[in-house]
């Protein structure tokens, strides 16, 4: 891609995109380069990125913010609700710190951001006609209440051995590659139910409030209905199946709920002093909803490419 003045936008589409078009992982790639693949693998995880932060975050949880497993072999309101709080300050931190930064301190203007388009404040689609208070409702109300559900029973299940802990110690090989695999199972499950909840009755009862946000920006990652809540974190469900350690739930947790936040963010990086901080955003997931009917998945698995649903971000600029 040429140089180009992130002051002024690319095209009449969009203000900024990556380089188009937009590609799939390499995971899928026939034949297999092995090599090249690897090399990829660790290009995504040690570069400075929302995963790697949430990988850190995972350790951190368990070691030091989390109850002890023998704590939560009772469901008490004690364990419970230090889950609550932190949950809800990650979410404050996470998606009140992005869109202050890019959207009401504007930290770095319209760099690398998407769309040209400011976000819609005021519109009657939204709940209290206000985008904000739209967003923050649903995202709190269903969504923390739905993850903290989701965390509550699995980590319950662990302390109370309905769930072997698998520990480091059991194969160190099988712990650290189930946190990429863990990425291509989520790609997975996302397509499936994404994909059904725009069959025209189930967008039109539940899906269409993450929809209302067609300019979308970290407050509306993880607003939606309680249906698709539920539907969404249900992939850690897995790990009733699958040997795991407490560590996998959490980054699981944080990968999708944190994950979904940043990657709405409407920015590709986070830039201060013209250096870039930290990437963010997902160009291949804006463009769906820009356009709605392509890109239901993402660069995980090549589902839109098999399917017939891809956008490289080349259509309509």
């Amino acid at each position: 891609m040429e140089k180009h003045d992130l002051k002024k936008p690319m095209n009449k589409q969009w203000f900024w995109h990556p380089n188009l078009p937009v590609e799939f992982y390499p995971y899928f790639e026939w034949p297999l380069k092995p090599k090249k693949l690897i090399n990829f693998i660790l290009r995504l995880w040690l570069q400075k990125s929302d995963r790697t932060i949430f990988l850190a975050l995972s350790f951190l949880t368990f070691y030091v913010l989390m109850s002890s497993i023998e704590d939560m072999v009772i469901l008490e309101t004690k364990w419970i609700s230090k889950i609550v709080f932190r949950n809800l300050i990650l979410f404050i931190i996470v998606a009140g710190g992005l869109h202050w930064w890019f959207y009401t301190f504007k930290g770095q203007g319209m760099k690398f951001k998407y769309d040209s388009r400011n976000i819609k404040k005021k519109n009657k689609l939204f709940s209290f006609g206000d985008h904000i208070y739209d967003n923050i409702f649903w995202s709190v109300i269903s969504g923390i209440s739905i993850w903290v559900g989701y965390e509550v029973l699995l980590l319950w299940s662990f302390a109370s051995g309905k769930i072997e802990i698998f520990q480091f110690s059991d194969g160190w090989i099988w712990f650290i590659i189930w946190f990429p695999l863990l990425q291509i199972w989520q790609s997975f499950h996302f397509y499936c139910w994404h994909r059904l909840l725009h069959i025209r009755i189930l967008y039109k009862l539940f899906h269409h409030i993450h929809h209302r946000n067609i300019n979308p920006g970290p407050l509306s990652g993880y607003s939606m209905h309680p249906v698709e809540h539920s539907l969404m974190l249900s992939s850690v469900l897995i790990h009733f199946v699958i040997p795991s350690h407490p560590i996998h739930i959490l980054y699981h947790l944080y990968w999708i709920v944190l994950g979904t936040i940043s990657t709405h963010s409407g920015f590709e990086q986070i830039l201060v002093k013209n250096k870039n901080i930290l990437q963010v955003g997902s160009f291949f997931h804006h463009i769906h909803h820009r356009y709605f009917n392509c890109n239901y998945g993402n660069p995980e698995i090549p589902f839109d490419k098999w399917f017939g649903s891809y956008n490289n971000g080349t259509k309509n600029t």
